[in-house]
């Protein structure tokens, strides 16, 4: 193992890098669910966006911004998930989701539940051991992933942001897990 890519059991998480934008591009438009019923709008360049994004600022606690490409070795030998995830932040103990988008023809195939219950808990106690608690924050029409969350125990926070896409108002409610 080393700094850009973590392995836990078949999965493996790789840092983003420049050469890989294409690749991350790619699992993203082949997330046509998330795009279309949740955010809707085109993915086209998020990929880009994603990993030039600066970390949100807490005051007196440094964020860690980790965007990764991530391949489970049972379903196949390419990436098929890339995740955004915030460590520190909103506090230093916690780490937050940004993202986490699977490609269609890898959905419902167990890879969110090991990666919520398993491998990134995993990667945190690794790379971010004061870390103890996964939140992930999520629309309030994305019925899969609620599941999914629900699923791995996750528990609805007080904490919530309305937002707006493209004229309609959406409330993007969180969810965490304290793994230690």
């Amino acid at each position: 193992m080393n700094e850009s890519t973590f392995s836990f059991q078949n999965i493996t998480m790789k840092k983003v890098t420049e050469g890989d934008i294409s690749t991350v591009q790619s699992i993203l438009d082949h997330a046509a669910y998330y795009h279309t019923t949740i955010v809707q709008y085109s993915p086209s360049g998020l990929a880009d966006r994603c990993f030039h994004a600066e970390p949100p600022k807490v005051e007196g606690s440094r964020v860690f911004k980790w965007f990764l490409a991530i391949t489970d070795g049972a379903l196949t030998s390419t990436p098929i998930a890339a995740l955004d995830l915030f460590v520190g932040y909103p506090n230093y103990k916690t780490a937050s989701v940004a993202m986490l988008v699977i490609r269609d023809e890898y959905q419902r195939k167990g890879l969110g539940t090991k990666l919520l219950t398993e491998a990134i808990p995993a990667f945190l106690s690794e790379y971010h051991p004061a870390v103890t608690t996964l939140a992930v924050s999520l629309t309030e029409n994305n019925v899969p992933a609620l599941r999914c969350l629900l699923k791995c125990k996750y528990e609805r926070t007080n904490r919530w942001e309305k937002l707006d896409i493209k004229g309609r108002p959406i409330i993007a409610l969180t969810y965490k897990n304290t793994f230690k």
